[in-house]
């Protein structure tokens, strides 16, 4: 009785000892690139935009370089860029845009989604929004407001 068993337990392993290999390059060869261009503009914000406000210390706890892009053949259209100068620590990271100040901590009923935080991606901002108020870095693993930034009327 014991010799079928180990019989069968030997082809398994040996079984397992090829297939968990491929299984493992497939793995990370599927995975997402991580890298980051060196150009914060690359194919993502149209070559008619111009810089309209650059920052360096306009975030409350981190410091993240922040731009501000206006477009010339379309004038209602903003862009934003966040390069942050040290690695963001917080899982999931959101950038929203609101026109009214937090409290407590939580994000206001009217925050507008801009996107998923990704260090050098342009973003474009929910339209009319040339006036001012807070981006906010939100982190949906957490639950929590990361950091927040004012930002005056643009021109």
């Amino acid at each position: 009785m014991i010799q079928p068993l180990r019989t069968v337990h030997r082809r398994v392993f040996i079984a397992l000892a090829l297939v968990l290999p491929c299984i493992v390059v497939a793995g990370v060869s599927a995975r997402r690139s991580n890298a980051t261009s060196s150009s914060p503009l690359a194919s993502q914000v149209p070559a008619s935009t111009y810089l309209v406000k650059q920052s360096d210390d306009m975030w409350q706890r981190h410091r993240i370089q922040t731009r501000f892009y206006g477009d010339s053949i379309q004038p209602q259209r903003r862009y934003l860029v966040l390069v942050p100068f040290n690695p963001v620590d917080a899982p999931d990271l959101l950038v929203y845009w609101t026109s009214v100040a937090l409290k407590d901590g939580s994000l206001p009923p009217d925050a507008q989604l801009v996107g998923p935080f990704i260090p050098g991606r342009a973003f474009e901002f929910p339209s009319g929004n040339g006036r001012g108020g807070f981006l906010v870095l939100f982190s949906l693993a957490r639950n929590v407001v990361v950091d927040t930034a004012r930002v005056e009327r643009l021109p």
